[in-house]
């Protein structure tokens, strides 16, 4: 049923990726106050840590920052303390992000726990992104692509199809007349 070269899974996420020239980041000694300004003004629940070399330290949240206040025992909702402290004293430092060369199947295990992974080249510098979203707009693309070549095909052979209300057709009431 699949050709192995175009077996979805096995190919390449380098396609797919979102450059970083389109993607917002942050400094790691960023305040965590402008980390927070920027997350919310943009509307992004978190985006990459990338330092001044270029290179991934982590990513960090909305929900990293207010988990931060939570454990400085401050009072709910007090932001006050946020200009005193930096990303990188938040941010997960998880995220160091997969190789641009990576196949879509290891890809497709990151992203199942995250909206999003950094991508690096070989020497570790950061190169963009790869979403949850993109992915999986490919995933079904694929699937369509292969569901219109197999019944294409089917009806080509001679095979029958069911029809909408359980009637059995043949391949002739699937084409255009002319």
């Amino acid at each position: 049923m699949f050709n192995k070269d175009s077996y979805l899974f096995s190919q390449e996420i380098a396609t797919l990726i979102i450059p970083k020239e389109q993607v917002t980041i942050i400094d790691p000694d960023c305040s965590l106050e402008r980390a927070l300004l920027v997350l919310t003004r943009k509307r992004l629940s978190s985006v990459p840590v990338i330092n001044g070399a270029g290179k991934v330290e982590g990513v960090i949240s909305k929900t990293n920052i207010l988990d931060f206040i939570l454990q400085l025992n401050q009072q709910e909702g007090d932001f006050t303390g946020l200009k005193e402290h930096t990303v990188k004293e938040a941010m997960n430092k998880s995220y160091l992000g997969i190789l641009a060369n990576s196949i879509l199947s290891f890809a497709f295990e990151v992203l199942l726990e995250r909206s999003f992974t950094p991508i690096i080249d070989l020497k570790g510098r950061f190169i963009g992104i790869l979403t949850r979203k993109v992915m999986m707009e490919k995933v079904v693309e694929f699937f369509e692509a292969e569901y219109q070549r197999t019944r294409d095909q089917g009806m080509d052979s001679g095979k029958t199809r069911e029809g909408k209300n359980g009637t059995i057709k043949h391949k002739k009431f699937f084409h255009r007349r002319t």
